[in-house]
């Protein structure tokens, strides 16, 4: 077997958590490579939710260290498929589709889900075929995948194994099996193979929109042929298999089919296909080795809480080392630009020399000699205004488990994402410091994540419970003191952890940190939490989280646009953001 990564994988350690790292860090650049819009790259416990993140499953390569090219070869396919069906709008057309035949009963759902699934797989690795080196590594997995029979052929097919045995014909180049195939399989395939040229041949359209819409339009071209031939099977012949598109429990040839003992609830694995994945020491471990630059700030926190019976907890600040796909919307790019260049104009004006005339001392004024002989106060001085235009500016964003929107239509993580994006993008070459942070509760702790660093914009996965004082009092003693500093938290949900939320806005307002918060969709209980713990002025209701970019601009404009005289005195009302 080739062991292609044996030619760049040069950094490889012995030691397991050193591995882990090093691979990690191997697979994120491959994924890097791929493009802008991929998801992040975890192993799995590091994150949760595969629709946030590729996650990878460290028991693929723990026991043996360093681990061996053929295998790392295996996980570098693994992360180019899934970075390609992120790139090419895998998920958005299979919900496409799904909603265009939401009327199916279980068993053609479960077909359908096969379909779909084994033709982006499909198309996938003929979008990767311009790329000779990810093809390569998309070989390998489909080899590894599809080399092994995980059904019996001559039992009437299931969903996952119809769509396998499809895959192998067109992506392991496959024949028919030794001992036949079941009857079943002849019509079906049949359909699905003369296809198969039409979705590969879509890879080679200019638009990536253009693309996922001919996609869908084709597969909801193809269903009701392929449902059909489905129905024409045998009674029963069309209900889900149970079996795993690569289960290897499943009954294999020569072998009689028997029913698997009943698994305990305690016994089964979590719905995300995640298993516990890496234990949390070895995760911290990892973490360390990867270079997050986490910050114990947990001491500064408690010096900065005046109650010494504050239910703190441990802070660690670090950066963010997976890198976000969020694109920033040019219209919010443009009007958070003409706030900038507003703020730069009215520090020119401020700037303009002055002149005193008439002072007992300076630069002779010509214009003032003629008084010699009566005051002396011949001469003059040039006057210039300190005026400094640098605001330091940090967003605090809740990041716990109610952003990923579980239940939602629309999630509203992305959506806060794509507004940092936008702010990042705007602010870039302004004399202004910006920091974006994302706090969650990890383990206990309250983790808070740089997610713009280097001039690049980072993502963390929602996770965890809502420590949101402990992680404004984080952003407030980690800033560097500027003239004009403004912190805004944006959150959809009340603390319920760490310090209390108005210890933190009591450190603010004592050391001269402007605090705006903005509720994103929150419940009467929460807007009733957050009006006891912040002034109406510095606080601000949205409906839903798709308000979050023009709020952001509102709050800057209010701040940052306002006469000296005039900040933090705004009128008592929410609306004024």
């Amino acid at each position: 077997m080739s062991e292609h990564s044996r030619f760049w994988r040069v950094s490889r350690s012995p030691e397991e958590a050193a591995e882990l790292a090093l691979s990690l860090r191997s697979l994120r650049k491959v994924a890097g490579h791929i493009g802008g819009n991929v998801r992040p790259v975890f192993w799995k416990g590091m994150a949760e939710g595969e629709e946030r993140a590729i996650l990878v499953d460290p028991k693929l390569v723990q026991g043996t260290y360093p681990v061996p090219f053929a295998r790392f070869d295996l996980l570098v396919g693994f992360v180019v498929r899934e970075a390609l069906s992120s790139r090419e709008w895998s998920e958005w057309v299979i919900a496409r589709v799904n909603r265009s035949l939401s009327d199916l009963d279980e068993g053609g759902r479960a077909f359908l889900a096969a379909f779909l699934q084994a033709a982006e797989d499909i198309y996938v690795d003929a979008a990767a075929a311009s790329r000779r080196a990810w093809s390569l590594y998309l070989s390998g997995l489909w080899r590894s995948e599809l080399a092994r029979e995980t059904r019996d052929p001559a039992l009437p097919p299931g969903a996952a194994s119809l769509a396998r045995m499809w895959k192998r014909r067109v992506l392991a180049g496959g024949g028919t099996p030794a001992g036949g195939l079941h009857p079943y399989y002849a019509a079906p395939l049949e359909l699905l193979t003369r296809r198969t040229p039409d979705i590969r041949a879509l890879a080679d359209l200019p638009a990536p929109a253009r693309r996922r819409e001919r996609r869908a339009d084709l597969y909801l071209e193809i269903w009701p042929r392929l449902h059909r031939l489905l129905s024409e099977w045998g009674e029963g012949a069309d209900s889900p298999d149970g079996v795993d598109l690569f289960d290897e429990a499943a009954p294999k040839r020569g072998r009689p089919a028997r029913e698997e003992p009943a698994r305990r609830e305690e016994d089964r694995e979590p719905e995300d296909g995640g298993g516990p994945g890496l234990d949390p020491e070895k995760l911290e471990e990892i973490q360390a080795l990867l270079g997050e630059d986490e910050a114990d700030v947990t001491r500064a926190v408690l010096v900065a809480v005046q109650d010494p019976e504050a239910a703190s907890m441990k802070t660690y600040v670090r950066n963010g080392a997976a890198r976000t796909s969020a694109a920033p919307e040019p219209a919010q790019v443009a009007r958070l630009r003409r706030v900038f260049r507003e703020q730069e104009e009215r520090a020119r004006k401020a700037r303009r020399r002055r002149i005193r005339r008439s002072l007992p001392g300076g630069k002779l004024d010509a214009r003032r000699l003629y008084r010699a002989p009566i005051d002396g106060k011949v001469f003059k001085a040039l006057d210039m205004p300190d005026v400094s235009p640098a605001w330091q500016v940090c967003i605090v964003a809740d990041a716990s488990s109610s952003m990923t929107g579980k239940g939602l239509r629309q999630k509203p993580w992305p959506v806060v994402e794509k507004a940092f994006a936008s702010l990042a993008e705007a602010a870039r070459g302004t004399s202004n410091r910006l920091d974006i942070l994302a706090y969650q509760e990890e383990r206990g702790r309250c983790a808070v994540t740089r997610l713009h660093h280097g001039g690049k914009l980072y993502t963390v996965v929602p996770s965890g419970r809502t420590p949101s004082g402990q992680a404004i009092l984080a952003a407030a003693v980690a800033l560097r003191k500027t003239k004009h500093t403004l912190i805004v938290h944006v959150t959809d949900g009340a603390s319920n952890c760490g310090v209390r939320l108005s210890e933190a806005v009591d450190y603010c307002r004592r050391n001269a940190i402007e605090l705006v918060t903005i509720g994103c969709g929150c419940s009467a209980q929460t807007r009733d939490f957050l009006r006891a713990c912040f002034a109406d002025e510095s606080l601000c209701f949205l409906e839903n989280v798709r308000g979050l970019p023009m709020s952001l601009e509102r709050v800057l404009q209010k701040k940052i646009l306002a006469p000296e005289r005039e900040r933090g005195q705004g009128p008592k009302s929410e609306r004024m953001l």
